[in-house]
């Protein structure tokens, strides 16, 4: 039947509109049909065997290597492609591109088969453009309420840079040392902190009264402060239950989770919006090196202050990163 219709389009005595609506086609695809067919004869009505042909490509990757990519995959089910293939360079010294594991990982049915047909809302994303501007700051409890350990968490909007401490408990009092701390620790100077509504007027006073400002969400609106919330699932994965245990005291807990965000701002590449693949470490320096340039290529010098934190960051790492030997 189709040979059919295509000799009597052909010869003229058909249009393509009908015959593309009796062989239930679209127009489009039976005039590249039609084209084929003029063309090769009627080799191209011969349908041919979907898939993979009959030799192997010259960059299909080695059997072994996509072993090791399976293996990585099931066994870290929290990194995406980007944090595969960097574990995979880290770790297997094998360079692959972040496409080719989400190949692999779908053609051996590791991960990415299931269809999502749910709608999902388009996320809004934003970076602040310059380090201490704003921190969202939380809490969490890594095992539950049945063991009192309470993890206080700020994340810098900018940078990701992460400090953190473990108490016993979440009160107003725990909050405003760890502001304390928070203070001390930083590499540059704090504007504004994102809080939930549950710290109390003691806590923004006190936020006010050292110079920081403190913003509250809005009641059931995790999402304003993203970062911070997305940050505790990473902390619980990647360090509470992976090197902690459920009975280990308070300071050996503050210890190891010192430990890890030493490694989290230091050395963890981020993919995050803005970071560019970027450490917390380097985004700092990177910052402040820029807004260092633009101060300078003014016409009209002007003096240019620096806290004490970010005078001895901008020695100890921005002079290292970006000043060769």
């Amino acid at each position: 039947m189709k040979k059919e219709v295509l000799n009597q389009c052909v010869n003229k005595t058909m249009l393509g509109k009908d015959a593309a609506k009796l062989l239930k086609m679209h127009p489009k695809a039976f005039s590249r049909l039609k084209w084929k067919y003029v063309r090769h004869g009627e080799d191209v009505l011969v349908p041919k065997k979907p898939g993979p042909k009959h030799f192997t490509p010259q960059n299909r990757t080695p059997s072994k290597v996509e072993q090791v990519v399976n293996r990585v995959g099931q066994t870290n089910g929290s990194l995406g492609p980007v944090g595969l293939a960097d574990k995979l360079w880290e770790d297997y010294d094998i360079k692959m591109h972040p496409v080719t594991v989400w190949r692999i990982l779908k053609r051996n049915k590791v991960r990415y088969t299931r269809e999502y047909k749910r709608w999902k809302q388009e996320p809004k994303l934003y970076c602040l453009d310059e380090p201490g501007e704003e921190l969202q700051m939380d809490g969490c409890y890594p095992y539950g309420r049945s063991r009192k350990v309470a993890v206080f968490n700020a994340v810098d909007d900018c940078s990701r840079y992460d400090t953190g401490k473990v108490y016993d408990r979440e009160t107003t009092e725990n909050a405003i040392d760890f502001v304390n701390r928070l203070i001390n620790r930083v590499p540059f100077q704090i504007r504004r902190l994102r809080v939930d509504n549950r710290y109390g007027k003691r806590f923004r006073e006190y936020c006010e009264s050292i110079g920081i400002e403190v913003v509250e969400n809005d009641p059931y609106s995790p999402e304003q402060n993203g970062k911070v919330e997305r940050f505790n699932g990473t902390l619980k994965r990647e360090c509470f239950w992976k090197f902690c245990s459920y009975h280990d005291s308070l300071e050996v807990l503050d210890y190891k989770l010192n430990r890890y965000l030493d490694y989290y701002n230091n050395r963890r590449k981020h993919g995050g919006y803005g970071m560019n693949r970027m450490t917390p470490r380097e985004k700092i320096a990177r910052t402040m090196l820029l807004s260092l340039s633009n101060i300078y290529q003014l016409t009209q010098p002007q003096k240019v202050t620096l806290t004490l934190q970010q005078h001895i960051f901008f020695v100890n790492h921005i002079l290292l990163v970006y000043i060769p030997d």
